[in-house]
């Protein structure tokens, strides 16, 4: 019998744990369901028409669902912060973890910018005339006082509920998807038995069916921006309460993807079938004046709009929540400064992680509504880019470390595994395309990915001193919470 060498005795930061498996099904529900409905649903029916659009989503929707059960066995099987960094890591090594979860930070910190511009979209409509005085333009767009101020503070009241830690970050997500739920079912209602089928023609953009292919084609390419929120639930693991069940995951992230896509396919339904196509595209947020027009009933209308409000804030809190745990096990694994990794003594948070996040959410906020399409376009490719990793890291694991302990495995044996592998191929691809097909020279998207780049290579080699003075055993300790001898375990069921 082999004896059982000892855990490495570096210290390794800990957060503090109190999340529920409720709480987790609410974290990525609504990081999926934000504000983009409202927003981007002009864009959406302009490009691929009302039902183009319907089946641009679900089929985005199905293929998020296959990537993440692969997440879900990654998950149940390395229940630590930082999710991509531990999977990556063991599936591919330091490098290409840090690579991956590079590219999450992007998603997920600048989807806080996203946010931050958006909420004074919202609150505009709701307030006429709110946005005050104009200070600068940037990206030939206007951004004003008010509309700047509300945006930090609202930032600044999330930093705050999530430097509290992980329990109160999960006890208010869990609120606000509950009204999201309640609010767009009452739209939803409204929309389809108040409208009309025929205000769905045309039904696909364009007049061959070529053209119809490449409008459903742009929306889908960013199946994967819309639909990255279930992967919040990696970054949680190890802040779940202690007992329980890990055979469960699978279930809460595959039930925050249907859920996710029937919500989408029902949004767009209602909001189509509300008005004729040429009104709804005329309207600056078509959801929104869509069911106010129909029913002529303003009160309807604002409806919408303080369940898009609900939307951008669960959204906003679960990728602030995200954000901070990928940069925080980025940190712990020194591949970025180790500062970073500071965790509250008292509230079990990531408090230097938390404070980073906040500052760069902030500095994107700087550049105004027209940075919005860019962050999706950017955010697809990296979020794409992260996904297929991830899905080729379960295939490699099943080979070089089969017996590994996991508690769920994902069904239809390697061949799914590489079918969604694919899948994760054509995201990629397709929102590797998107930015191209409009833009003029090189799209603003790979200039803004391109400089986020040199910053992590900047954070990279200043982390590299701390770096070489750690064994890979030392570092896989500090990743993964184990050492060769304990990965040896039994592989569990699935």
């Amino acid at each position: 019998m082999t004896e059982r060498t000892e855990a490495p005795r570096r210290e390794r930061e800990e957060l503090g744990r109190g999340i529920r498996l409720r709480s987790l099904f609410s974290l990525a529900f609504g990081t999926i369901i934000g504000v983009g409905w409202i927003i981007v649903m002009g864009a959406w029916l302009s490009d691929a028409g009302a039902i183009g659009a319907i089946v641009a989503f679900a089929a985005g929707g199905l293929a998020m669902l296959a990537i993440g059960l692969c997440y879900a066995e990654m998950a149940a099987a390395y229940p630590v912060a930082g999710g991509e960094v531990a999977y990556v890591f063991e599936a591919w090594g330091a490098r290409w973890s840090f690579f991956a979860a590079w590219f999450l930070a992007f998603t997920y910190i600048f989807t806080t910018s996203y946010e931050a511009i958006s909420v004074e979209w919202v609150v505009s409509a709701l307030v006429p005339g709110f946005g005050g005085p104009v200070i600068y333009t940037l990206l030939g767009q206007e951004v004003r006082l008010w509309s700047l101020a509300l945006g930090l503070a609202v930032m600044l009241v999330i930093t705050v509920i999530n430097y509290r830690g992980g329990r109160t970050a999960a006890w208010f997500q869990d609120l606000m998807t509950a009204g999201l739920i309640i609010l767009t079912a009452i739209f939803v209602f409204a929309g389809v038995t108040g409208g009309s089928v025929a205000n769905l023609e045309p039904m696909f953009t364009g007049a061959t069916p070529g053209a119809a292919f490449a409008g459903v084609a742009v929306v889908f390419a960013t199946a994967a921006w819309w639909f990255a929120g279930f992967d919040t639930i990696p970054q949680a693991m190890e802040e779940v309460e202690e007992g329980s069940r890990l055979r469960l995951i699978p279930r809460v992230i595959g039930a925050s993807i249907v859920f996710a896509m029937v919500f989408y396919l029902l949004v767009i339904l209602a909001t189509a079938m509300s008005l004729p196509r040429p009104e709804l595209l005329a309207s600056e947020l078509p959801a929104a004046s869509a069911i106010e027009a129909a029913f002529t009933s303003p009160l309807l209308g604002r409806v919408v709009l303080v369940a898009g409000l609900f939307g951008l804030i669960t959204t906003w809190n679960a990728v602030f929540f995200a954000s901070t745990r990928i940069v925080f096990a980025m940190a712990r694994a020194h591949m970025i400064p180790r500062r970073l990794a500071s965790v509250h003594k008292r509230h079990g948070s990531p408090a230097a992680a938390v404070i980073f996040v906040a500052v760069m959410g902030a500095v994107g906020t700087l550049f105004g509504r027209n940075a919005i399409l860019v962050i999706v376009g950017a955010g697809s490719i990296s979020a794409g880019l992260v996904f297929m990793v991830v899905v080729l890291g379960v295939l490699r694991l099943r080979r070089t470390k089969p017996g590994h302990a996991r508690p769920y495995k994902v069904p239809g044996g390697r061949a799914f595994l590489y079918l969604t592998a694919v899948l994760a191929a054509g995201l990629v691809g397709a929102a590797a395309w998107g930015p191209f097909h409009a833009a003029e020279g090189l799209p603003a998207e790979w200039i803004v990915l391109g400089v986020w780049c040199v910053l992590g290579l900047v954070f990279y080699r200043a982390a590299a001193p701390l770096r070489k003075s750690v064994s890979d055993r030392e570092l896989r300790w500090l990743v993964l919470s184990e050492d060769d001898s304990q990965a040896k375990g039994t592989e569990g069921g699935g």
